[in-house]
């Protein structure tokens, strides 16, 4: 698994925020997934929130909720986080999502989100995925497309401070790689397949409205070193795009979030479980 290019309290706060966000459309896909009590399920990259909370609400005290990432720092705030709401009945692992450890064919429900782009082999990350659902186990993921990320009134800088955002992303994985997912997912063979889309509109200053300001600020160092903008040119551009982002005039649709879930061969998901 690729080094993670963004970490430290910022992107601990970042990340929280950005969970935050995603929950409501997080749930509706759920939802509309039918995820059921007594399934098993585990949340690939989980960072501090994830969906560890909505997962174990849907599966109950019958089911259980594993939750992994590789950074230590993010999942003690994982385990604070479900202490704090009581869902200390989750299981928090340490470890490579690529490279888990953990049993074969376990889980009826396998997600992922926000993590393919930091995977510089994707596919290495799916064969993972398949490889811990059950027979006819369900594979989730959930992941960024930029094409819909726009300011409005029209920010004049936030193009460019996009493009050298995702330049500086794509020296490690592809961070529009929700464009490409459902053919990933198409090309393993998954069965059933589907797709959804969810977008965000943000306005009145709202918090996440800075989050490629906060992206920026994490990359700074990587992002000169790397020469794809010069120091100066770079924080001009985020002193203008953190202006347009808490300006109270100012409305954000986020990027895309392309929902892609379908089933291993096999049984139906939760067959084992209950």
């Amino acid at each position: 698994m690729s080094e993670y290019l963004l970490a430290g309290d910022d992107e601990l706060t970042r990340l929280q925020l950005q969970a935050r966000v995603w929950a409501e459309s997080a749930e509706t896909l759920f939802d509309h997934i039918g995820i059921l009590p007594g399934w098993s399920a585990v949340d690939l990259g989980c960072g501090a929130m994830g969906v560890l909370g909505p997962l174990l609400q849907r599966v109950g005290t019958d089911g259980y909720v594993v939750g992994v990432d590789g950074d230590a720092y993010l999942l003690q705030a994982a385990a604070a986080y479900l202490l704090r709401e009581g869902l200390e009945a989750v299981d928090l692992r340490h470890g490579d999502a690529t490279q888990t450890m953990l049993d074969a064919a376990s889980f009826d429900v396998v997600h992922a989100r926000f993590l393919f782009p930091h995977i510089p082999q994707p596919q290495t990350l799916l064969d993972e995925m398949m490889r811990l659902a059950r027979p006819g186990g369900i594979i989730i993921a959930q992941e960024p497309d930029h094409s819909s990320w726009h300011f409005y009134p029209r920010c004049p800088e936030w193009p460019e401070l996009l493009d050298i955002l995702e330049r500086a992303l794509a020296l490690r994985g592809d961070i529009n790689i929700g464009r490409r997912i459902y053919g990933i997912f198409r090309d393993a063979g998954l069965n059933d397949l589907r797709v959804r889309a969810a977008v965000v509109a943000l306005q009145n200053g709202h918090p996440y409205m800075r989050m490629p300001v906060m992206a920026a600020q994490a990359m700074r160092e990587r992002i000169v070193a790397a020469g794809l903008v010069t120091a100066a040119r770079l924080d001009a551009l985020v002193a203008a795009v953190e202006r347009a982002a808490l300006a109270d005039d100012t409305l954000q649709i986020t990027f895309t979030t392309v929902q892609v879930w379908g089933r291993t061969a096999g049984g139906g998901a939760g067959d084992d479980a209950r």
